[in-house]
Order: C-alpha cells, then structure tokens, then sequence
C-alpha cells in the first residue's frame, strides 16, 4: 500500500511529465502552424483586435509555463503582424492598457524564474552606441513632457534594445536540444506565410467590394509593414531546401505577395533580395548552371506577365506622392540638412516634429523622415553618424565572419530590413522590427560561439554541423 509520501511523489512526477509535454508542444511544428492558422483566422473574420488580446493571453501562459523563449517568438511575431490591419487604433488598444500588468508579470516573472547567466556578444557595443546617440539628440530641446511621451522611442531604439539584447541572449545562447536554426527558420516561414494570406484576403475583399459597388475601397493592410515582414522571412525557406527542394518555390511566393501591395520600396528593394537570394540558392548546390537557367527563365516569364503592371503601379505612386516634385521624402531630404545644420554635434532629436510627416502622424507614433541616413543625420548629426557607421560596420563584420549557409541567410534577412529603412521607418520601430534585428545579430553570435563548418566558394556549402 502506497503510502502518502510516494503518493505524492508519484503526482509530482506526473505534474512534471505534463509540464515537459506542455513545453514541447508549445515548440512543436504542429503548435506553429496552429498558430499561423488561428492568426489568419481572426484576418479573415476581421477581429483582429480580439486576436490581440488571444495572442498576448497565449504569449503569458508560454511565457509561464516555458524555460525556453524560442516559443514565444511566433506568437509574439503574428501578434505584431496582423495587428498592422489596426491601423490608426491607439485608443483601442489603449482602452485595454488596465489588463497590461497580467503580461508584464509574466514576462517579468519568466525572466526571474527562468533566470540564465547574463552574456554578451559583439553586437552589444553598436547597441550601446546607438543608445548613447538618440540621448544626446537634440539634447536641451525638449520638455520633460516631450521626453516622457517620447520615451517609447529613445528608451525602445537605445537602453531597451540593450536589455532586450542582455535577455534574449541569455535565453538564446544555451544549448537546446533541437536545431534551432530550423525551428527558427520555420517560424520565420510561418510569419511569411500569414503576411501571404494578409495580402490575398485583403486583395479579394477590395475586388469584391468594386465588383459590387464598383468603388476601389482599401486594402486593409498596411503595404509598407507587411513588405517588410516578407523581407524579414524571404530567405528562410532555403534553408530547408537541403532537405526538400520545393522549399525554394516560397522565396518567390513571398516576392509576388510583396508585389501585391503595391508597396513601392517593397516593389525595389524585395526584387534586389529576390535576387540575393537567387544567387545564393544557385551557389549553395550542385546543378548551378541548371538552377541559373532556371531563375533566368522564371524571371523573364514573371517580368513578361507582370512587368507593365509593376512599372504603372510606380509611376501612379510616384504621381500620388509628388515624391518626385516636392513630396513628403523630398523636402524632408532637405530638412534633414538644414536640421544638421542647425546642430551639427547631436541633430534637432528623433521627437523634433517640425518635420513635414508630423502633420500626417498617427497618435503614438513618432515624425520619422521615413529615410534611414536623413533621419540619423538630422536627429543626431555627427554623433548619431559615428555611431550608426559604427553599428554597422560591426553588423558586418559578424555577419561575414566565418561565413556558411546559416549566416548567409540572417544576413539576407537582415539585408531586407535594411533596405527598406531606407524609406520607410523601419530600423525607427521598436517593435517589431528592431527587436527583430537584434535577435538576428543574436543568432550570428550563437553560431560563431558554436563549431560551424564555413562556405567554401569554390565548392558550394559542405553540410554544417546539427547544433
């Protein structure tokens, strides 16, 4: 007979058997695509706020429940997809800010629990030097108001990117017992996959409305945002396709989903990565003058059908905006200058909203000059240039340090982003899109601190070592 002791021991082991299954489904392909599943669900049913809530709900309980943080990746990246459809809804979600204490517990108390030794990487120091740019931007020019309401912004971009950084790196940097270059490539798949389907809903709904009306109504999603996610994840799928070739065919899915958007600098700068990642698909097997062929061909039949559509829907854009003639870019290009002038040493401050977008900002947002290099030239002048030259100079040297197929691959991605802060906010968003870039630079450092096989180029990419 069993006594109370064992009893009790024998439920703990079961509580710690179902924990461990927990754990595991919650990292599981099959939990991915559910979740990819129920995102597009709430898109198609347009309840996409009540997805929010759904979402931040199932990030706590990971959150809980998960040593591991790998999980929380997808959830958290959907979340911030298909809530770019919310467009303009800062009271909204504002409405539901009384609830915020329940995730932040979570989050606070994941790191607490699960507390892993604190390490640090190459990255950190272009991190810090940011930080220490966007702080002395405009230094003196601001209200203690203005700082307050422009925390989000020179706190999220510099000292949070730095704890985030310290955070996601001590969860990343232990060993698993899984590829993680696998299970992150899938989710980064899965996150491309409902940017696609975004995009073909919105695109139906708008053709059915003109067929009934015979009125264009909005796409309903934001071009600019969800091209940036599809460049994110463009690469990704090749990394599978070591094991399955067909993997290939989503690389180009995600391009023709970006030229549904109409996304101008999605239009440019996806084809430059398009092409990126053609090149390095060619050369990382055998059968390259074959797999050169092929793309030469596939792009010849995709410009032939869709060329002209893609060239009217520039010159309309670009007739739109005035880009050309005084638009918006244009006399922030200028403005950007004169703002240097003004304060050659530090800039006139990211949250300087003499600009011309800060009559067309939405609440809770910042006054980007929607250009990368005007915006750290006029926000933070020789301080903020030293310091961006210096992140990236560093980016790059990791990025190509000891390269493989792996590293490649990030940087294609990370590639992407940048190319479209150029002129879009990009880099200038907190979240998602800079906290994804400091993962990718993360994971450039996990796989240098790990034995990885490099790219020959002479011979194409030998097999790396599962880690």
């Amino acid at each position: 007979m069993e006594t109370s002791t064992q009893t009790k021991q024998k439920w703990i082991e079961k509580g710690k058997e179902l924990l461990e299954g927990t754990r595991a489904f919650f990292n599981s392909y099959l939990f991915y695509v559910l979740q990819t599943v129920l995102a597009c669900v709430f898109v198609l049913i347009q309840k996409e706020v009540w997805g929010a809530i759904v979402f931040v709900g199932l990030l706590s309980i990971i959150l809980v429940a998960c040593e591991d943080i790998l999980p929380t990746t997808l959830p958290f990246l959907l979340l911030c997809t298909f809530t770019t459809n919310c467009y303009d809804s800062f009271d909204t979600f504002m409405a539901f800010a009384i609830y915020a204490p329940i995730p932040a517990a979570a989050l606070i108390g994941h790191f607490l629990v699960y507390h892993k030794p604190y390490k640090i990487g190459e990255s950190i120091t272009g991190i810090l030097a940011v930080s220490i740019a966007l702080v002395l931007g405009g230094i003196g020019g601001f209200t203690l108001k203005e700082y307050a309401s422009g925390a989000y912004y020179i706190l999220g971009l510099g000292a949070g990117m730095a704890v985030a950084y310290l955070l996601m790196k001590s969860q990343f940097s232990y060993r698993k017992d899984y590829d993680i270059r696998e299970k992150f490539s899938a989710l980064m798949v899965c996150m491309g996959l409902l940017c696609v389907a975004m995009i073909v809903i919105g695109t139906v709904r708008r053709l059915c409305g003109w067929i009934e009306s015979g009125k264009g109504y909005s796409l309903g999603f934001s071009p600019n945002n969800l091209s940036t996610m599809l460049m994110f994840a463009m690469p990704f799928p090749l990394y599978f396709t070591k094991k399955n070739k067909l993997w290939a065919l989503l690389t180009p899915l995600f391009f023709g989903a970006i030229t549904m958007t109409h996304s101008r600098g999605g239009l440019l700068f996806g084809a430059v990565e398009l092409m990126i990642c053609c090149v390095y698909w060619i050369g990382e097997g055998k059968h390259r003058l074959a797999r050169g062929g092929l793309c030469a061909l596939a792009a010849c039949a995709f410009l032939a059908c869709f060329g002209r559509v893609i060239i009217s829907v520039i010159q309309e854009r670009l007739l739109d905006d005035g880009a050309t003639t005084g638009g918006a870019r244009y006399q922030m290009l200028f403005q950007a200058i004169d703002n240097f002038v003004k304060n050659p040493f530090v800039g006139t401050g990211i949250l300087d909203d003499s600009i011309s977008y800060a009559g067309y900002r939405k609440q809770g947002t910042m006054a980007w000059y929607h250009m990368m290099i005007p915006q750290v030239v006029g926000s933070m002048g020789l301080v903020g240039v030293a310091a961006y030259a210096f992140q990236a100079f560093g980016r790059f040297k990791l990025a190509t340090k000891k390269l493989c197929r792996w590293s490649v691959i990030l940087g294609i991605s990370y590639l992407g982003i940048l190319l479209m802060s150029q002129v879009n906010p990009g880099e200038f968003c907190p979240l998602p899109f800079e906290l994804l870039t400091v993962l990718l630079f993360i994971l450039q450092e996990k796989r240098l601190e790990e034995e990885t096989i490099p790219l020959n180029l002479a011979g194409g990419l030998k097999k790396e070592k599962k880690h």
